[in-house]
């Protein structure tokens, strides 16, 4: 999957949460940090969507945050990424 699609995937979706900017700056700060640049695999997804989880925990609480990040993985899945 390539990773700039998937970017804007998980930004669209965690828009409403948190604000575009600070969607887009910690899904981009993330992959910078998980070394994610062009393709993002399974595993990669994983991880960032992990890393993810745990900053919206504190936004959203942890049943919220688990909804979201089902939306982001179905969203994703459904863009074309392996499962």
């Amino acid at each position: 999957m390539n990773t700039s699609e998937a970017v804007t995937v998980i930004v669209k979706a965690l828009a409403p949460y948190v604000g575009e900017t600070m969607a887009r700056s910690a899904t981009e700060a993330h992959c910078q940090k998980l070394g994610i640049a062009e393709a993002m695999g399974p595993d990669e997804r994983e991880a960032l969507l992990a890393k993810l989880s745990g900053a919206l925990n504190i936004f959203l609480g942890r049943d919220k945050s688990a909804s979201v990040v089902a939306e982001v993985r179905n969203a994703l899945l459904a863009l074309g990424g392996p499962r």
